[in-house]
C-alpha cells in the first residue's frame, strides 16, 4: 500500500470515531457558477468547472485574480446557508486530519473522508480542493453550461452541472439524483420529502461524485499500468472534469485537464499546509 493509501485508512480510523461514520451531517446544498464534472469515460465532453471570477477563464474554470475558485475558504467566519457553515462543528476539532481552520471549508470533512473510504479514494483532501475548485463550496451552485449537451426529453436546466462536487445528470452521473419519471430532482428545498434524493443535497451529491472519480481512478489505473499512487490521484481529478480520454499517460493531460488539475492543486496546496496533511505533488 502506498503513502496515500496508509493516510487514507489512518484518517479514516480517525474520522469514524470523531464523527460517528461521518454520515450524520444536516443536509445543505451546493453550486458555484461554472462549475462541472465529466463522466470519467472515454469520448465524453468535459463540464467547466470552477467560479470563475471576471479575470478567469470560462472554458476551463481557472480563475483569474479575484476569482472565487481561487480565494475562497481563506476566511473562517461569516457562514451562510450556502455554504454549509453550520455544519463545521460535526467533526472533532482535533480529530478532523482535513481541517484547515475555515469554517466554510472545513464543512464537510467526515463526509470526505466517510465517501473517501467507502469508494477508495486515495486522497481526500484531493476531493476537498476539488469541491473548491468546482463550487467554492456553494451547496446550490449551477454550472453555465450543458457539458453533454441538453439531455433527450430533458430542458436545458435539467442538463447542467449541479452542487458542491457537480455533478452532471445528463452525462450518466448521480442516477440517485433521479426522479420516477426519469428527470433529475433538482429540490432546492431541504424541508421538502425530495430533498433525501435531490441532487444538491450534500450527502448524494459528494457521494456519487466521489464514486464518479473513482470510477476514472479504476479506469485509468487499467489503462496506464506503473504510475505512481499521486499520479493517478491526478489522473482521475483530470479525467473527472474532461474525461479519461483527456488523460494521456502518467499525471498526462491535454491542455483543458490540465488546467483543472493545475487550479486544484492551487487550492490543495494551502489546504494541506493548514491541515498538516501530506503533499505527495
Amino acid at each position: 500500500m502506498g503513502k496515500l493509501g496508509l493516510v487514507l485508512v489512518a484518517c479514516a480510523a480517525v474520522c469514524a470515531a470523531a464523527c460517528g461514520g461521518g454520515t450524520s451531517h444536516a443536509p445543505v446544498g451546493v453550486a458555484g457558477a461554472g462549475g462541472g464534472v465529466s463522466m470519467g469515460t472515454a469520448g465524453q465532453s468535459g463540464r467547466g468547472s470552477g467560479a470563475a471570477g471576471a479575470a478567469g477563464t470560462a472554458a476551463t474554470g481557472v480563475a483569474g485574480a479575484g476569482s472565487a475558485g481561487a480565494g475562497a475558504g481563506s476566511g473562517t467566519g461569516g457562514a451562510s446557508p450556502r455554504d454549509g457553515g453550520a455544519q463545521a462543528g460535526a467533526c472533532s476539532p482535533t480529530a478532523d486530519p482535513l481541517k484547515t481552520n475555515s469554517t466554510r471549508v472545513d464543512a464537510y470533512d467526515c463526509t470526505i473522508l466517510d465517501l473517501s473510504a467507502r469508494y477508495g479514494h486515495p486522497d481526500p483532501m484531493m476531493v476537498k480542493a476539488q469541491i473548491q475548485q468546482e463550487s467554492s463550496f456553494d451547496i446550490f451552485s449551477i454550472s453555465p453550461d450543458s457539458p453533454c449537451g441538453t439531455h433527450a426529453g430533458w430542458t436545458d436546466a435539467e442538463s447542467k452541472s449541479f452542487g458542491l462536487i457537480q455533478v452532471t445528470p445528463a452525462c450518466g452521473e448521480a442516477t440517485a439524483a433521479l426522479l420516477a419519471d426519469g428527470h433529475p430532482n433538482l429540490t432546492m428545498d431541504m424541508q421538502s420529502a425530495l430533498w433525501a434524493t435531490s441532487v444538491f443535497n450534500p450527502a448524494v451529491n459528494l457521494s456519487e461524485g466521489v464514486k464518479s472519480i473513482v470510477g476514472s481512478l479504476k479506469a485509468l489505473r487499467a489503462k496506464y499500468a506503473g504510475c505512481t499512487d499521486a499520479q493517478y490521484v491526478l489522473m482521475s481529478a483530470g479525467a473527472f472534469n474532461s474525461g479519461d480520454n483527456a488523460v494521456t499517460g502518467c499525471a498526462m493531460f491535454n491542455a483543458r485537464a490540465q488546467s483543472y488539475v493545475n487550479a486544484v492543486l492551487s487550492h490543495y496546496g494551502p489546504y494541506a499546509k493548514a491541515a498538516g496533511w501530506p503533499n505527495p505533488y
